[in-house]
């Protein structure tokens, strides 16, 4: 059963298309093309702009944020290189601190990157991992994120006390916090959404701290793509590693992310089931008024798939004709409407990203819902009694 048989088409775009004593349903069905075209437009410009913001803030707020975290004996660091989207592992420090200035007293988390034992994938370099400066060791200097320097009230080359209660020890005080004297000397950008703002030192002044000795016994895995993290976990699930990774503090945010770009996608999707209702309302106008024509169709011979298959072509060409449209318009109008935005705001160019597989799938998802709207009047049309119809006249 082709759908594009030569007098299929034929037939389909004198009932659809070109009905002169029915131009009501030729009307309504040239307004569902519009809508979807409409629709499909909608969700491309959602969709990339939505895709594009949610690359940009992964790649910035998760490149000063472990991506995962294991601890384990350094005889496994190398294993855990050869694991699935990992292309990096590092010996690794993290915990919280208070920080004490001459003003006041905050927290931050320490983090300890030792980039001298890193270990690369074959095919990835240093630059790929995109980390902050890490101060000299035994410099006892800090490079914090722009937002502690404003909540603690510091500027740059400002001396603080970091105060930490691993390995605290007991004196005849009682149990004391180990403390030593560090210089805030550099800053990045504040992209977390933490209360706690990060701050990199050293890994060895860090160490030195937290008072700790021996092997590392914490890793930090520089992932491929951060967001593929099931089949990661469940790896080293199995080889008994105890993990955390980024979506203990991130995972809300990108969530709530998430959520609004499906709502958004949901909302959108609607105008292309109206559009669809429409095409329906139309295709059964046209069923309706062309009983007699069918009849006349099905006593030369013509079979009832054959019938079937001109209103479902009909369907389909609305169907494709306004994801081609909609297609065509939101491209570009996604590159223009991102243009807009950016000069008419002081932040930076609006993200976009157009993927072939988001167009891909609303093309499909638009050729499915106009199938599935179609169905109903093509199998009407294709089971009417042609001697009920001749006799009507």
């Amino acid at each position: 059963m082709s759908l594009f048989y030569s007098l299929n088409l034929t037939i389909a775009r004198r009932f659809g298309f070109k009905s002169k004593s029915h131009k009501f349903a030729t009307f309504v069905a040239i307004i569902s093309i519009v809508g979807i075209a409409i629709g499909v437009a909608a969700l491309i410009i959602d969709t990339s702009i939505m895709q594009g913001l949610q690359n940009s803030l992964k790649n910035k707020t998760l490149t000063n944020v472990a991506h995962v975290t294991v601890k384990t004996d350094k005889s496994n660091a190398e294993k855990l290189l050869h694991l699935d989207n990992v292309i990096a592992v590092c010996p690794y420090i993290e915990d919280q601190v208070l920080v004490q200035t001459d003003k006041t007293v905050g927290l931050a988390l320490l983090e300890g990157i030792d980039t001298e034992n890193l270990m690369l994938r074959d095919g990835h370099s240093l630059e790929e991992l995109k980390l902050p400066f890490i101060p000299p060791k035994g410099s006892y200097n800090l490079n914090g994120a722009a937002a502690i320097f404003y909540n603690l009230d510091m500027r740059l080359n400002s001396r603080v006390k970091l105060i930490s209660t691993t390995n605290a020890r007991y004196t005849p005080m009682g149990l004391t916090p180990r403390a030593r004297l560090f210089k805030f000397t550099d800053y990045f950008a504040s992209t977390h959404s933490n209360a706690i703002c990060p701050v990199i030192g050293n890994y060895e002044d860090v160490r030195k701290l937290f008072y700790l000795k021996g092997e590392p016994s914490s890793f930090r895995l520089f992932l491929h793509d951060p967001f593929m993290l099931d089949k990661l976990n469940e790896k080293l699930d199995s080889m008994g590693i105890e993990h955390s990774d980024f979506t203990a503090t991130q995972g809300d945010f990108f969530k709530a992310l998430a959520m609004e770009k499906i709502s958004m996608i949901i909302m959108l999707c609607l105008i292309i089931v109206v559009a669809a209702f429409n095409m329906l309302s139309a295709l059964a106008m046209t069923v309706s008024s062309r009983l007699t024509d069918i009849a006349i169709l099905k006593s030369l011979g013509m079979q009832n798939k054959k019938i079937l298959t001109i209103f479902l072509t009909v369907g389909l060409l609305s169907g494709l004709t306004g994801t081609l449209a909609g297609t065509a318009i939101g491209i570009p109008l996604t590159a223009v409407i991102s243009n807009v935005m950016s000069m008419n705001t002081a932040m930076s160019e609006i993200p976009v990203s157009i993927e072939i597989s988001n167009l891909l799938l609303i093309g499909f998802g638009s050729m499915l819902m106009s199938f599935l709207f179609t169905l109903y009047p093509a199998l009407k049309a294709a089971s009417s009694n042609p001697v009920e119809n001749l006799t009507r006249g």
